[in-house]
């Protein structure tokens, strides 16, 4: 399960923007232009504003990526941790992904400012509840294949309670 999100997080941040080398590449730069296509079609822009959009749109696109590669290396690491996490790597863990989101928060407010420049609050508000809609399906589906962490003194307590628990059963059938 690990592997497939892995695999998923790889393809999803594969470089949008480079010519395309191979299937892979070509797979993510067309899920990538028919996001742009629902996102220009939502956003019902015209002209020139549609154009300042477009390339204000990319080099956002861009730096989604880039957070996205750094997110994919927390996942590695922790797809090669879940199952016994130490304090010392769920502490790590947890301190990078804070920082990511921080530094995520702090990335769309300064492109808030920017598609602000030339869009009006409610165009710029509209864009990000569109960009926030393709961020949930995106997670849900990610989600659905990171299991939970293992905390190494739950796996001994869940040990003691199952056989307990099997000490218990062979007891009220005798």
């Amino acid at each position: 399960m690990i592997k497939k999100l892995l695999l998923g997080a790889v393809i999803t941040s594969a470089a949008l923007f480079a010519l395309p080398n191979n299937e892979l590449q070509l797979t993510v730069l067309a899920k990538a232009a028919q996001k742009k296509a629902v996102v220009l079609s939502t956003m019902n822009l015209k002209g020139k504003t549609k154009e300042q959009f477009g390339k204000l749109y990319d080099e956002y696109q861009q730096k989604l990526m880039e957070r996205g590669m750094k997110h994919l290396a927390l996942l590695r690491n922790y797809a090669a941790n879940y199952q016994q996490m130490t304090n010392e790597t769920s502490d790590q863990l947890i301190i990078k992904w804070a920082g990511l989101e921080e530094a995520e928060l702090k990335l769309k407010k300064e492109y808030i400012l920017k598609f602000r420049k030339f869009l009006s609050s409610a165009e710029v508000m509209r864009y990000f509840q569109i960009e926030n809609r393709f961020k949930i399906l995106r997670e849900a589906k990610t989600m659905k294949m990171i299991p939970l962490a293992t905390p190494p003194a739950l796996s001994a307590d869940m040990a003691i309670i199952t056989t307990e628990a099997k000490v218990d059963d062979s007891n009220k059938s005798q």
